[in-house]
């Protein structure tokens, strides 16, 4: 997973922007936190990439943070070069357990299943 912390356009009302690649995943992503946000997990406020494989262009991410944040010409190719470098996990764990989870086992042995 790559990070760049960028510098809020507004320090008074962004705390933080944040954008990188995320390999388990296979997205690119943009988290924003605003000053004003009373969430009590510190989650952000706004963000993009946190499905699988929901940000396949750093475009994206790149123009949500360029509303909050400066953005360096080169990020573009930046995010590009993270995403080549670490790849890809093409089986994340989480879509097996997923998989397990919706496909219920077959009870062989004849005794009631209680679920």
């Amino acid at each position: 997973m790559s990070r760049h912390d960028l510098t809020p356009l507004d320090a008074d009302t962004v705390s933080c922007v944040v954008v990188g690649w995320d390999r388990p995943l296979g997205s690119f992503f943009t988290h924003v936190y605003l000053t004003d946000d009373d969430n009590e997990f510190d989650a952000p406020t706004f963000e993009i990439g946190t499905d699988f494989r929901e940000v396949t262009d750093p475009a994206a991410a790149i123009e949500l943070a360029s509303m909050y944040a400066k953005v360096p010409d080169d990020m573009s190719a930046t995010l590009t070069a993270d995403a080549t470098r670490e790849g890809i996990c093409e089986t994340p764990a989480v879509l097996g357990i997923l998989y397990a989870a919706t496909t219920p086992a077959v009870n062989t042995d004849g005794w009631p299943c209680p679920f």
